[in-house]
C-alpha cells in the first residue's frame, strides 16, 4: 500500500497560502485493499512529531478531510496520513508541511516606488549582511503590477508573473520565498517591476493604467537565526532604486529588453519614495495595507519546454520558428550579438499561404524586442506571455540555429488527473487538443483565449469548461482563486456576476448563462472533489 497525492486544500506542500479552512485530502494506490477502513491525521510542529499539535482518527474523508487546529504566523507545521485497508495491510504517507504566512500580522514594511519623475521600469534594492548562522528565513513580498525578485543576482523561485491577477480595489496577493540558503555574509536583494495587469494596456477598451499609474512594492525578509535570535529587514526609506533594462512592458504589447537603454546616460541608485498615504495617490490609491493577504494564487511555472521543429524560409523571405504546437508562454533563446543588434520576435499561431500571419491578434502586438549590447546571454521576456505557435524572427546577425531557441509552457501548477487514449490517432489528437486548451488558458484565472487583445477569466467559458477542465487536472486550488476573484466581484456588483475578471472599473453587466457560473463551477467542483466549501455568496 502507497498514499500519496497528499494535499492540503489541493495544493502540495502549501507555502504561504490563505487558509480560510484545513482541509486534507490523498490517494491510496498499490495495495489488495478495495476500501480505506480507517484513517489517522496526526500534526506536529517538529519534524520527528515528537509532540503532536493536533491528531484525528476514524472514518475519515480522503477525499477531503477537515482539519480543526489553530494556525499561528509564518509557522511550519508537519504532518502525515496513516491509513489501514479492509485487507488488513497499512501506510503511513511521507512527511507533508504546511506553512503559513503573515496571516493577519501586521506589516512593519512601507510601500516604497521610484520618483514620480523617473517612469522607467525600477529595481528597488538593498545591501545588507548576515553574521550569524541562519536557521530559517523568509521573504514575504507583493507589487503593483508585477515582480521579480532577486538575491545576491539569483532570481528568487521559478514562478513568473507574480503576484498575478488581482482586483486591486479588493486584495493585493503577497508571495513568500525561502531564503535561507541563498544568504551570504554580504547581501544585496533586488526587486525588478513591470507593469502588468495593473498599469499596461489591457482589456477591451485598450485602456492603459487601469488601476494606477506607479509601480510600487513591499516586502518583508524575516530572519530567524541559529541562536534563536530574529531580524527584519523590511522596505522603506532606506532602500534605493535604479533603472532596469526593461524598456516597456505590457500584457498585450510584449516586452522590450534593451541591453543599452542606459547606454551613455546616467543610471545611479537613488532614494526610493516611501508611499506613506497611497490613498491620497491617485496613481496608488489601490495599495492600502488591508488589502494584502497570503496568496491564493497557485504557482504559474514553465512546465514544460518545447525545442523547435522546423525553421522554415517564408516565400516573402520571413524566418520563421515552427513549435508545433499552439501553446502559451515566452520564447527564450541563447544569444552572442554584436552590441546594438535588435532582434525582434514576432508571434502567431497560424501561416497564410506559408507565411507569417498575425492579423487575428487583433490590436495585441505580441512581440519580443532584444537589443543586445554584445555579452552572450539567455535571453526571454520578463512580465508579459504570449500564445502562439510560429515565431518570425527579424534582426538576427549571422546564422540562426534553431537549437539555440527554446518555448517555455507557462500554466498553473496543476496536476494531471485524467487520461484518455484509443485507437484512432485523430480522436487522440483531439482529445489532447482540449488538454492543451487547458494548458493554454489556465495562468492564474481561466482565460477565454491567450493570444489576441483579450485573455480575460470570462465566466462563461469557465463554466462551459470547468467539468472537462476537472477530468483533465486537479482544478480545486485553481478554481478556488477565481471564485475568490468573482465573490470579490459581486460585493460591487450588488451580488451579480460579472461577465469576466478582472472587471476594470466594475462593470454592471451580469447575466445569464455568464452568470450561471454561480451554480455550475461549485457545483462541478462538488461532484468532482466532494468540495462543499466553493459556494459563491451573493450579496443580496
Amino acid at each position: 500500500m502507497k498514499i500519496t497525492n497528499v494535499r492540503i486544500n489541493g495544493i502540495e506542500n502549501p507555502l504561504g497560502y490563505t487558509l480560510d479552512g484545513v482541509v486534507c485530502s490523498w490517494n491510496v494506490c498499490d495495495t489488495a485493499s478495495t476500501r480505506q477502513t480507517s484513517a489517522a491525521i496526526e500534526v506536529s510542529e517538529s519534524r520527528d512529531f515528537t509532540d503532536l499539535l493536533y491528531q484525528k482518527e476514524g472514518a475519515l474523508n480522503q477525499s477531503g478531510e477537515p482539519l480543526e487546529f489553530p494556525l499561528r504566523p509564518r509557522t511550519t507545521y508537519y504532518y502525515r496520513v496513516r491509513v489501514t485497508g479492509d485487507a488488513g495491510n497499512s501506510a503511513v504517507s511521507d512527511i507533508q508541511t504546511l506553512e503559513t504566512g503573515k496571516m493577519d500580522e501586521p506589516w512593519t514594511a512601507q510601500w516604497i516606488a521610484a520618483s514620480k519623475e523617473d517612469t522607467f521600469h525600477p529595481v528597488m534594492t538593498k545591501a545588507f549582511s548576515v553574521e550569524k548562522p541562519v536557521a530559517k528565513a523568509r521573504l514575504y513580498v507583493s507589487g503593483v503590477g508585477l515582480f521579480e525578485a532577486y538575491l545576491n543576482g539569483k532570481k528568487l523561485g521559478e514562478e513568473y508573473l507574480t503576484p498575478y491577477v488581482s482586483d486591486y480595489d479588493s486584495s493585493l496577493q503577497v508571495i513568500t520565498f525561502p531564503v535561507e540558503d541563498c544568504l551570504q555574509e554580504q547581501n544585496h536583494l533586488e526587486l525588478m517591476l513591470g507593469k502588468g495587469w495593473y498599469m499596461s494596456v489591457f482589456r477591451l477598451a485598450l485602456q492603459a493604467n487601469n488601476f494606477g499609474d506607479r509601480m510600487a512594492a513591499i516586502a518583508e525578509l524575516h530572519i530567524d537565526y541559529a541562536d534563536g535570535s530574529e531580524e527584519v529587514l523590511a522596505t522603506d526609506g532606506s532602500w534605493e532604486y535604479y533603472g532596469s533594462d526593461v524598456e516597456d512592458s505590457g500584457i498585450y504589447l510584449g516586452e522590450t529588453l534593451n541591453r543599452q537603454l542606459w547606454a551613455g546616460k546616467e543610471n545611479p541608485q537613488r532614494p526610493v519614495e516611501v508611499l506613506s498615504d497611497p490613498a491620497a495617490d491617485p496613481g496608488t490609491k489601490n495599495l492600502n495595507l488591508s488589502h494584502l493577504m497570503d496568496r491564493i494564487s497557485l504557482p504559474v511555472l514553465a512546465m514544460e519546454s518545447i525545442p523547435v521543429q522546423e525553421v522554415i524560409h517564408t516565400p516573402a523571405g520571413e524566418t520563421v520558428l515552427d513549435f508545433g504546437q499552439n501553446f502559451a508562454g515566452f520564447v527564450e533563446f541563447q544569444a552572442s550579438l554584436p552590441a546594438g543588434t535588435k532582434v525582434v520576435l514576432d508571434c502567431g499561431e497560424i501561416l497564410q499561404k506559408g507565411n507569417f500571419y498575425n492579423g487575428n491578434y487583433r490590436d495585441a502586438q505580441s512581440q519580443f524586442i532584444y537589443v543586445s549590447d554584445g555579452r552572450a546571454e539567455t535571453v526571454r521576456p520578463h512580465f508579459t506571455f504570449f500564445g502562439f505557435r510560429y515565431i518570425r524572427v527579424t534582426g538576427w546577425v549571422g546564422e540562426l540555429n534553431g537549437a539555440d531557441f527554446t518555448g517555455r509552457v507557462l500554466y498553473s501548477d496543476i496536476r494531471r488527473t485524467g487520461y484518455i487514449t484509443t485507437s484512432n490517432p485523430k480522436i487522440n489528437r483531439l482529445y489532447e487538443n482540449t488538454v492543451w486548451g487547458l494548458k493554454s488558458n489556465f495562468i492564474d484565472i481561466p482565460t477565454d483565449c491567450p493570444q489576441r487583445s483579450e485573455r480575460l477569466g470570462w465566466t462563461g467559458d469557465a463554466q462551459v469548461f470547468a467539468p472537462t477542465a476537472s477530468y483533465h487536472m486537479d482544478t480545486r486550488a485553481f478554481f478556488h482563486k477565481y471564485i475568490k476573484d468573482l465573490k470579490d466581484e459581486q460585493k460591487y456588483l450588488n451580488g451579480g456576476m460579472p461577465n469576466f475578471t478582472p472587471n476594470i472599473g466594475h462593470q454592471e453587466s451580469a447575466g445569464s448563462v455568464w452568470g450561471d457560473i454561480a451554480t455550475f463551477l461549485p457545483y462541478t467542483l462538488y461532484t468532482y472533489y466532494g468540495d462543499k466549501t466553493s459556494w459563491l455568496t451573493a450579496i443580496p
